[in-house]
């Protein structure tokens, strides 16, 4: 009976054999799935990292080889569990570590997916420019960095570049090198100048120039009775009623806001209006009733991985403005898009954070919102920016300030005072395409080399000449839907009729070469500089009329101030 009432020993060791087992085994089945989890982040992270912004990387051998590693170290251990598991794993992912396992498995997944299947989005333009478009382009370098009251010298020489080339500020029926019917801007228009004004110091529009711009308009030879308003949408910036202390001005303290007052104070209808305030806003357009300030913003598109959207909004002076309809009148119920016009006023600067430059076509950033499931910033290196300004049309103008540029390649968009690189230059186009690819290959990259930064640039890069760079991935994706809407860009450098002018042979510095220039070129002429008895004349003649910089001022150079002659403003 005792032998009954107790167990052998024999038959109690089986069964602490199998508890000792079940133990190691259990405790091989967590190390194995703990490292094999660990290898597939680890492989998972390489490949993100080696792929970075180029899902197209994907298709290389290596990268391929370690999405099967994370496939396997996600699925293999997955698979196997559930098979060996069975009834337990409802249990087992209720744990707290279970369920941590499981999130991090389907995150993964998910993710790894997502981004293969973006692997060979990226081809290069889908659309190329039309071999006979030639894109016209205006620079000007040597801009004097004092302002002359609110005019500013080397916009006044931009302008007077463009008029001479044809393309006028003003439009107007009296011709003159500024205004003719074709021009730009009529006297009774409505004028959005659109700024860079989410980063403050240098990482802003040039203040002296918007100045130097708003008193140009105003200036119409026709009296200008229209209105301006001066934008931006910082997103999650604040922009302080556009008055910060700390500005890109020759006087830092100079802002936007301090610029709109002055120009109102002298009683023109001048404002400015924060987009920032209302990005969480969406709003219906005027003709179907909503008057209400905000932004329309469209159904997701798959072109771009994004929603366009774009702002509607009332001015100090009561104007309702559609930045893609044009001006509303409640009275008629009707639009007017020919009398508003857009200029576009961005600063040059390296982009190291994203996409590797800002130029003309990523400053409609700040005219689009991020926020209302958007994804614009995301959607940037698919296009989105070149499909909205197929929506609302490109700017009547793009005005690229270069005269304080950030010119780090491995820094940016925040620009400090001690970090920008002065260059005195301004471009200007009506493609702003062509602007970008211009402006970053001719002053930017020059620029980084001058800092002492040399290739290979780093990712994201800005290189204007790899297809595959940042910057060009989100340019050229910009010009495709450009083209798709039948607007003519190029990304073709030579495809770009550039023109340039320093300011040499305006001695007076009223942005013109004149008569009144021509005699006071008589009286610098010192002929050759290898002539007996030369003389070199003073650094004013020099300065103003020596055009192959070799000291003097003799009959090349008068020769070459035909080519730059344009008669008074």
């Amino acid at each position: 009976m005792q032998h009954a009432a107790h167990p052998p020993a024999n038959s109690q060791r089986p069964q602490h054999h199998t508890r000792h087992g079940g133990s190691h085994r259990g405790f091989l089945k967590r190390w194995f799935l703990a490292n094999s989890l660990i290898s597939g982040v680890l492989a998972l992270c390489w490949l993100l990292l080696r792929s970075g912004s180029k899902p197209s990387r994907l298709a290389y051998p290596c990268q391929q080889a370690a999405f099967s590693a994370a496939t396997l170290a996600f699925g293999v251990p997955l698979v196997a569990a559930l098979i060996a598991a069975r009834q337990r794993v409802v249990g087992a992912v209720r744990t707290p570590a279970g369920v941590v396992l499981a999130a991090v498995g389907v995150l993964a997944t998910l993710g790894t997916w997502g981004y293969l299947s973006r692997a060979n989005e990226y081809q290069g333009p889908r659309l190329q420019p039309s071999g006979d478009y030639r894109a016209q382009l205006y620079h000007v370098s040597d801009c004097p960095p004092f302002p002359v009251g609110d005019r500013f010298v080397g916009l006044d020489n931009l302008l007077t570049l463009m008029g001479r080339e044809g393309l006028k500020i003003y439009k107007s029926a009296d011709e003159s090198l500024l205004s003719g019917p074709d021009g730009i801007v009529a006297a009774d228009d409505v004028v959005i100048i659109k700024i860079n004004y989410q980063w403050p110091e240098r990482g802003g529009s040039n203040v002296d120039v918007l100045r130097g711009l708003i008193r140009r308009i105003v200036d119409h030879p026709d009296i200008f009775s229209g209105e301006i308003v001066v934008c931006e949408n910082a997103q999650f910036q604040s922009i302080d009623n556009f008055d910060r202390a700390h500005n890109n001005a020759q006087i830092h303290s100079l802002s936007p806001h301090d610029v709109v007052v002055a120009f109102e104070d002298q009683g023109h209808q001048i404002s400015h209006y924060d987009w920032t305030s209302v990005r969480f806003t969406s709003v219906a357009e005027y003709d179907d009733g909503d008057l209400t300030d905000g932004y329309i913003v469209y159904p997701y598109d798959s072109q771009f991985y994004g929603r366009l959207s774009y702002p509607k909004f009332q001015t100090s002076y009561g104007t309702y403005i559609s930045t893609k309809d044009g001006i509303w009148d409640p009275d008629s119920g009707a639009y007017d898009r020919e009398s508003l016009k857009f200029i576009n006023l961005p600063v040059l600067k390296s982009h190291h954070a994203t996409y590797g430059v800002t130029a003309c076509v990523k400053n409609y950033m700040g005219v689009v919102t991020r926020e209302l499931s958007t994804n614009s910033h995301g959607a940037i290196e698919y296009g989105i920016l070149g499909a909205l300004l197929a929506e609302m049309q490109p700017a009547d103008l793009n005005i690229l300030d270069c005269i304080w540029v950030h010119a780090n390649p491995y820094d940016g968009p925040w620009t400090e005072y001690e970090e920008a690189t002065r260059r005195d230059e301004l471009v200007a186009s009506t493609d702003p395409v062509a602007a970008d690819i211009w402006a970053t290959s001719n002053i930017l990259i020059p620029a980084f080399l001058d800092n002492g930064y040399t290739p290979p640039w780093p990712t994201p890069s800005a290189d204007p000449d790899d297809p595959d760079s940042a910057f060009r991935v989100y340019l050229d994706n910009s010009m495709s839907h450009l083209l798709a809407a039948g607007y003519e860009v190029t990304n073709d450098q030579d495809q770009i009729d550039a023109v340039t002018w320093d300011g040499t042979g305006d001695h007076d510095r009223d942005s013109d070469v004149d008569l009144t220039d021509y005699n006071i070129f008589n009286g610098c002429m010192s002929g050759p500089s290898q002539a007996t008895g030369f003389t070199p004349p003073p650094m004013p003649c020099q300065d103003a009329f020596d055009f192959d910089a070799d000291s003097d001022v003799d009959l090349v150079d008068f020769a070459a101030m035909g080519g730059v002659f344009t008669g008074p403003q």
